[in-house]
């Protein structure tokens, strides 16, 4: 196993693009990062450059204590899964899992003649290894079938298993799952974590789902516009976002801003007051206050009114849309909640949990 590092890392397309821009990032042994991000962030560019399959414009990438920018994609000792699989149509699946590391440890026929004995322990070792990853994966009884009987989540469980019985020093996995019902996405999720646990490799998981990205990564790198956004663990990027990007990507239903300036122990949000501590800032300076849903609450004492729009119901809560003035706000509310659209009633907000940002940097003011 080894970790990842991008030194000043960047991508540049026909001199002008710049998918990946100067990033530094380290990935360390064992770990499982989530790279996640827009569509067009720079996520699967990066991954790519990690397997060698874009070349890298600027800086350097580290497997372990190797600079690898010039090594091929075969000498790098990675495995990837790619989002569409990528399996042989005509190999079954004991051939499609095996296919990899045959051609990596059988080498050639010349070989295989001049070192019979050698080929046959190899053979037997491959054949031991596939049936062993495929009893983990629960495939053992799909080997005689090609990828064109299988289903969705079984041509997944072979791309993966084809990825495991080569012992790389680390993993790649460009959206395995986005190609899944909803089902089993969750059911998926929670085994490839089980999975990690067990094999201890360096794994780097790209995904536009933020959902996946803070249920399944130890750490998330957030990226956008080519840029690293913040790389932290997925509790503190959901409390401590470092800027308005973050805090707008990170979380469902997505966090509401709001105009506010700053009062004598209080922030002035218009038809929304708030009693917080704006330690730090001087009165009249304008912020970007950020709520988020499960943040507003129904109250009977003070507070501010709201007009229910359109309430969801999720069965374990309700998605309110409130209409505050000429504001819209998303709020989380308890099943047991007699509002519905049309209801009028009282709101409040968890002073405590607001999140304050600059409004001309979108940096976070801690």
């Amino acid at each position: 196993m080894a970790g990842v590092a991008f030194e000043g890392v960047s991508k540049v397309y026909n001199k002008q693009v710049r998918a990946v821009d100067n990033l530094n990032l380290q990935i360390a042994d064992g770990e499982f990062l989530v790279l996640v991000g827009p569509s067009g962030c720079g996520k699967t560019t990066a991954l790519r450059m990690i397997a060698g399959l874009e070349e890298i414009t600027d800086g350097q990438i580290r497997i372990g204590d190797r600079v690898v920018n010039d090594v091929a994609p075969k000498d790098r000792d990675i495995a990837m899964v790619f989002q569409n699989y990528a399996l042989y149509p005509h190999m079954n699946v004991y051939e499609n899992i095996a296919f990899g590391v045959k051609i990596r440890e059988l080498k050639s026929w010349w070989w295989q003649l001049s070192h019979a004995g050698e080929a046959k322990r190899v053979r037997v070792s491959i054949d031991e290894r596939v049936k062993e990853v495929a009893r983990m994966l629960g495939i053992e009884g799909l080997l005689e079938r090609r990828p064109g009987q299988l289903s969705g989540g079984q041509r997944q469980r072979v791309a993966l298993a084809r990825a495991i019985v080569r012992k790389p020093k680390v993993f790649l996995m460009d959206e395995p799952l986005s190609n899944l019902d909803a089902k089993l996405r969750i059911q998926t999720r929670a085994e490839l974590v089980r999975l990690h646990r067990s094999l201890g490799v360096t794994t780097v998981y790209v995904t536009h789902d933020q959902v996946e990205a803070m249920t399944m990564g130890q750490r998330v790198a957030i990226m956008n516009d080519g840029l690293l956004q913040q790389c932290d663990e997925p509790q503190v990027v959901y409390e401590r976002p470092a800027n308005m990007f973050v805090a707008s990507f990170i979380g469902s239903p997505p966090i509401n801003f709001l105009e506010g300036t700053v009062e004598a122990g209080s922030l002035n949000c218009g038809a929304i007051k708030l009693a917080v501590k704006a330690d730090g800032l001087q009165a009249g300076q304008k912020v970007m206050v950020g709520v988020r849903p499960e943040s507003i609450y129904e109250t009977t004492g003070d507070g501010f009114e709201g007009v229910v729009d359109v309430l969801e119901h999720l069965g374990h809560e309700f998605v309110a849309y409130l209409n505050v003035g000429d504001k819209q706000l998303v709020a989380t509310l308890e099943n047991t909640t007699s509002l519905q659209a049309g209801s009028k009633a009282r709101f409040a907000i968890k002073a405590d949990r607001v999140l304050l940002f600059d409004p001309e940097s979108g940096l976070a003011i801690r």
